[in-house]
């Protein structure tokens, strides 16, 4: 079978389960030389807030932010199409989608994936492991999902309260699967409810948590480090939010999409909040 993802989610989750795709988005991990599908209409390179600018101002016009490459995805003929329909932010939306298929003379049947709490990992792995015959693969890596995320240590007590950013400028608050994980891994979160969407906020009206993470969807762990110390240097609010607070700077891979590596996340948000240093996190120390 012939596979193309259109979204990062999509290619993690089918690598794995032991298939590389014939094709990717422009954004997907670890896929140099493979065929890109997608290409985004925003520049690289702006500031968080020029990002945040662009993509109001092409929701109030209705326009996307990404095109998909038809051309492209004609001359692979895919047999299976993985989509994403949670974030018009983060992949094509549907209707990009859906006028790129016209370039097909056979459509390939489409799977969206359309996951907001952690236990749609579990049906989203099922449903993709069925759409590729690889059924007891899929049963089994989410056993092992489910079985990790039963083995945690116990929460602290009481547990600490936890702000989750997953922007800066403006500050967004991280939804959808972000507060279970929060949750699983010893925290008390103050912010969006368990499937809601991320939501803005301004800063002065952010929670006063005791333990601040801030993974910046789309950012490595050194492209944080450099968004928040260019911030600082402006006289960004940041700093003075974060006085008196425990701070981790996080890479966003595994709390930006729900694919196997959010129980990594938990995994990782659970030493912190435990007060363990761990090499995937960057301490903030402000003065």
């Amino acid at each position: 079978m012939r596979v193309a993802s259109l979204v990062p989610s999509g290619t993690l989750m089918l690598r794995a389960l032991g298939v590389e795709p014939v094709g990717v988005s422009h954004s997907c991990p670890n896929s140099t030389g493979l065929p890109v599908l997608t290409e985004s209409l925003i520049p690289e390179g702006l500031s968080q807030e020029e990002v945040d600018r662009r993509v109001r101002e092409a929701y109030r016009k209705g326009l996307s932010l990404y095109r998909v490459r038809g051309e492209v995805l004609s001359a692979l003929a895919p047999d299976l199409l993985l989509t994403q329909g949670v974030c018009e932010v983060c992949a094509p939306t549907p209707k990009e989608v859906g006028l790129a298929l016209g370039f097909l003379t056979q459509a390939p049947k489409v799977l969206e994936l359309r996951g907001t709490r952690l236990e749609d990992l579990f049906r989203d792995l099922e449903a993709l492991g069925r759409a590729l015959g690889r059924e007891g693969e899929a049963l089994a890596l989410a056993r092992a999902l489910e079985e990790r995320l039963a083995t945690l240590p116990p929460p602290p007590s009481p547990r600490p309260r936890v702000v989750f950013l997953e922007w800066l400028d403006p500050p967004y608050l991280g939804g959808h699967w972000v507060p279970e994980m929060v949750a699983l891994a010893g925290g008390a979160y103050l912010g969006p409810g368990p499937g809601e969407a991320s939501r803005r906020a301004r800063p002065e009206d952010l929670p006063q948590a005791q333990v601040v993470f801030l993974a910046f969807c789309g950012y490595g762990l050194e492209a944080a480090r450099e968004a928040v110390e260019a911030h600082l240097a402006r006289g960004g609010w940041l700093g003075e939010y974060l006085k008196g607070k425990r701070a981790y700077l996080l890479d966003a891979a595994p709390f930006q999409a729900l694919t196997p590596l959010v129980v990594e996340g938990v995994g990782l948000l659970a030493r912190l909040l435990r007060g363990e240093r761990v090499l995937e996190a960057l301490e903030l120390s402000l003065p």
